[in-house]
């Protein structure tokens, strides 16, 4: 199952990959931001080398690297010669996201009595 919420806010589009809670179940690109939330820029071959120390089943480079480049056109990395980082607008998009959320968590609160 793709874990995907497309949220659309008052003035933004966001694409959020929810991560899984199970380590084992974390998908290759999943594992690569994980990657590069813990250090950056890394090279394809330093990002493959951290990913199959910490997974179960064998992940080939291949895979590893179509994953890389799958973030990288959707906006989630920045590419600087071989080297790629999360990209900083993907995480401003983020944490614009989860402020709006816990905002409107906050001024919408819901009595539980005065559902039906």
């Amino acid at each position: 199952m793709k874990k995907m919420l497309l949220v659309e806010t008052r003035n933004m589009d966001v694409t959020i990959k929810l991560p899984t809670l199970n380590q084992k179940d974390k998908t290759i690109a999943e594992m690569v931001v994980i990657m590069l939330i813990e250090e950056w820029p890394l090279s394809p071959k330093g990002i493959y080398n951290r990913v199959i120390r910490t997974q179960a089943k064998p992940v080939s480079f291949q895979a590893v690297h179509k994953a890389i480049k799958k973030l990288h056109s959707e906006n989630i990395l920045t590419k600087k010669e071989k080297y790629y980082k999360l990209n900083p607008e993907w995480l401003k998009q983020i944490t614009s996201f989860g402020n709006q959320v816990a905002k409107d968590y906050e001024e919408n609160e819901v009595n539980l009595k005065d559902l039906p």
